[in-house]
């Protein structure tokens, strides 16, 4: 997996990571930012505004500062810093003790304007999960991991990414089904209106 946009290779990357460990900020700072957007958006989801998915990302890249050192396979470092984050969001959900389950789409970065009812529709069903599947949502569908890759980000068991996934289609479709958004075909296949 590449981490870098501009077409750098894997062993580019990994050379940053080792730098990094080795105590070059500069090397730090780059390989963050090329994972820095990717975090935000899921921690945009997760969290559910922007200022809450700004500090989780921030708190995150200091916690991953500060242990780097301490990671053994530098070629994982995107799935060892989303993991990271997500723990972090998950922190933060705990301390709220309150997760409010409206969706704030102010989180997005493109207006609500631009927007399509549907779009809101299924914004607003995968907020109402629970964070357990949200979080394998926006992993999966947003972020675009594997299975094999969430299953490593959140320390599960492999099965369990693939039930979490499973249930959470399955509340999606009926939420949406409810919300008159899409109709499911046989098979569990959405069929947009």
């Amino acid at each position: 997996m590449n981490l870098f946009n501009d077409g750098e290779s894997e062993n580019e990357m990994e050379g940053v990571v080792r730098a990094a460990q080795a105590g070059d900020r500069d090397a730090f700072l780059k390989a963050f930012e090329s994972v820095q957007q990717a975090l935000y958006r899921a921690a945009c989801v997760i969290m559910e505004n922007q200022q809450d998915a700004y500090d989780a990302t921030q708190e995150t890249a200091l916690i991953a500062y500060r242990c780097l050192p301490h990671l053994r396979q530098p070629c994982y470092f995107k799935t060892w810093i989303t993991r990271i984050m997500i723990n972090k969001c998950r922190a933060m959900l705990r301390e709220r003790k309150k997760v409010v389950l409206q969706a704030d789409m102010n989180s997005w970065s493109v207006s609500l304007q631009e927007r399509s009812a549907d779009e809101l529709g299924v914004l607003e069903a995968v907020n109402s999960l629970s964070f357990p599947y949200r979080t394998v949502v926006v992993l999966r569908y947003l972020e675009g991991y594997s299975q094999k890759e969430i299953a490593r980000i959140l320390n599960l068991p492999l099965g369990t990414v693939k039930s979490r996934i499973n249930g959470a289609l399955k509340k999606l479709r009926e939420r949406l089904r409810l919300q008159g958004v899409f109709e499911i075909r046989e098979g569990g296949e959405f069929l947009g209106l």
